[in-house]
């Protein structure tokens, strides 16, 4: 229990007084009134035999945890049904400061008695599966529900004041632990003194690059309010919270959200947010791992015990009802951090923008929304404008590597081509009309035409064609659709012999951990991902990315290209190849019904190429490799 304490730890116990027949009937008989003066001539016999088995040095740190609060009393008698019974259950829950629990039923005596029974004990980790978490959970509730005296058959009763006196004097010398913090802030706040314990602080060593400073001073420039718009990889979440920093200093107490829209980003906004100081909760999942604790931090706060409170949540449970109402609540300086906030454009996102809190810092690469000019003119009334700039042209060589482009025309096999045709001479019909039952059908055939060009056969062959040497290959990243990967995986590892995994939802957060170090470490080649690796997930040491597919929506391929260029060691270049599915250029005819409508999505697929190539170390080398393209559908002015 030293160790425990000297780790930061706080336990509750609910343990029954030892009882003999004549304890139980002066506990159970008579008036309510007369089980107090009985309760604690029990108790006084307990302690005297307490002192009696226990060395003096034992005693005295159990007395100081009992002080300290390090360990709290609460005493069970069983009633009702359990009347004359012992409350005998074995059970418990540990928990860490990061939300994992372990929970324990049965008892295994380690002692020489002990040693030689038939004995057992169960213990479930919450990590470890659904159905265990599940267990942990009901152990949790279980020992709340006898913590609160909601049982039944168990009268659970506070040490009384008296009792636990008598122990706290039981202390000798110094206590054998760090003092907790939570003495610390009391004896503190005792002595009129400033609580300093919780307060976030810059780290010492770290030293914001200039454009970074840059954006904190524009941020607090437009009355803390605004979107920072900063390249994929130019460090966006330190900036970030040098900001929020540099804000609590200001007003000397602080309540931080930051939304984030996917899980594994909580995580790794938590890894950064520990090093200026900050101790998170962490708001994903069940609420039932999360909801509680943070009323908790939310009253210690607003009673003034905490100067700052940070909770790090998902885009979904941020604009959960659970959520929302805490929001409601907050009062004083709160800031609002939203990363790759073009999510929280969407339509069911923008009811529950909380309007009463007062500082709101967004994030973004990309933050403009695809063809929904409402979620984007909606993020920036409740943000603010774009008040710093970083695009990707400044980020290149000073924080991001440079790169090499290389596009490859794929022709349509015959077969695709004519539904090419077919597709395309539909578009035609409808691509004008207002009506908006056509409008509907005009989007599935897009989509659909898409599809073709994304999952035209010739990729792979063309290909296995550019992989001269795999075994030379070592972190590569592969992208295509979710019709591809069964194919492209057995193409990249059985034919050509490479060390290559699948990088997709499929795979837990455990999982995907496991294959990104071994990417880094090189011990696979190359990932074959869908979406996966789109947003938030580093993969810094990749060299070389090969573009099977792709939609038309800009986000998705400038990220892409931002995943790419992450600075590693060793890391001078990458390389982008990037296959295009065309209609052969033989097939191109400007008298063609349809040439309008193929001209319109082929100006779609090379505004990707434009993309890229513009900030290319080859640009020019890859213009030429799609100029006679760009010729047959008029699209020189790209």
């Amino acid at each position: 229990m030293v160790a425990f304490a000297n780790n930061g730890g706080r336990a509750r116990w609910i343990t029954s007084p030892i009882l003999d027949q004549e304890d139980w009937k002066a506990l159970m008989t008579g008036e309510a009134a007369k089980m107090n003066p009985a309760l604690h001539r029990l108790l006084e016999r307990n302690i005297t035999s307490l002192e009696q088995a226990l060395e003096e040095d034992v005693l005295s740190a159990l007395a100081w945890m009992v002080a300290d609060e390090v360990i709290s009393f609460r005493l069970a008698l069983p009633q009702n049904s359990l009347e004359s019974g012992d409350f005998h259950d074995k059970f418990g829950v540990f928990t860490d400061a990061y939300g994992n629990r372990i929970s324990f039923n049965g008892s295994y005596n380690d002692s020489i008695h002990g040693l030689r029974n038939y004995e057992s004990i169960k213990i479930f980790c919450s990590w470890e599966s659904p159905i265990l978490a599940e267990l942990v959970q009901a152990d949790a509730e279980r020992f709340e529900r006898l913590w609160n005296n909601r049982d039944p058959n168990v009268r659970v009763l506070e040490l009384p004041e008296a009792a636990r006196e008598r122990i706290v004097r039981l202390r000798r010398g110094e206590r054998p632990y760090a003092e907790p913090e939570w003495v610390r802030q009391r004896r503190l706040a005792e002595n009129g003194a400033v609580y300093q314990i919780g307060r976030p602080f810059f780290p010492t060593g770290l030293v914001l690059r200039d454009y970074q400073q840059e954006a904190v001073d524009a941020w607090f420039n437009a009355d803390r309010r605004g979107l920072l718009e900063m390249a994929t990889g130019t460090g966006k979440t330190i900036t970030a919270l040098a900001a929020s920093v540099r804000l609590f200093e200001l007003e000397q107490r602080l309540v931080v959200i930051i939304a984030v829209p996917y899980q594994h980003l909580v995580d790794q906004w938590a890894e950064e947010a520990k090093v200026f100081g900050y101790r998170p909760i962490l708001a994903y999942g069940s609420r039932k791992q999360w909801l509680e604790k943070l009323r908790t931090r939310l009253e210690d706060y607003r009673a003034g015990y905490r100067p700052c409170l940070m909770v790090i949540t998902t885009h979904k449970t941020f604009i959960s009802e659970a959520f929302q109402d805490l929001l409601v609540r907050l009062k004083g300086p709160v800031l609002l951090i939203a990363d790759e906030v073009h999510h929280l454009g969407a339509q069911q996102s923008r009811k529950s923008y909380p309007w009463q809190i007062p500082y709101r810092l967004a994030l973004s690469a990309t933050p403009q929304r695809w063809f929904d000019e409402e979620g984007s003119r909606a993020l920036t009334e409740y943000f603010g404008e774009t008040v710093f700039s970083f695009p990707l042209e400044r980020a290149i060589g000073s924080c991001l590597t440079p790169y090499y482009y290389y596009p490859h025309l794929v022709p349509l096999t015959g077969e695709e081509l004519d539904e090419y045709h077919r597709l395309s001479v539909k578009i035609s019909q409808f691509v004008y009309s207002e009506d908006e039952s056509k409008q509907e059908a005009l989007e599935r055939l897009l989509i659909k035409r898409a599809r073709l060009l994304n999952n035209a056969n010739n990729k792979l062959a063309a290909l296995r064609d550019l992989l001269h040497e795999p075994d030379q290959l070592s972190h590569t990243l592969f992208y295509c659709t979710s019709e591809q990967i069964k194919d492209l995986t057995r193409l990249l590892g059985l034919e050509k012999g490479m060390r290559v995994h699948p990088f997709t939802a499929k795979e837990d957060a455990q999982d995907r951990q496991h294959l990104l170090e071994c990417f880094a470490s090189g011990d696979l080649q190359a990932l074959v991902a869908m979406k996966c690796l789109d947003e938030g997930v580093d993969v810094p040491e990749t060299r070389t990315a090969y573009i099977l597919a792709s939609s038309g929506n800009p986000r998705e391929f400038i990220q892409r290209r931002g995943r790419i260029l992450r600075r590693a060691p060793g890391k001078k270049v990458a390389e982008i190849h990037d296959l295009i599915a065309v209609p052969p250029l033989g097939r191109v005819s400007q008298s063609s019904p349809t040439f309008a409508s193929e001209r319109k999505i082929m100006r779609r697929e090379l505004q990707r190429f434009k993309e890229f190539a513009e900030l290319a170390l080859n640009k020019y080398g890859a213009l030429n490799s799609v100029w006679e393209l760009m010729r047959a559908y008029d699209l020189a002015d790209l």
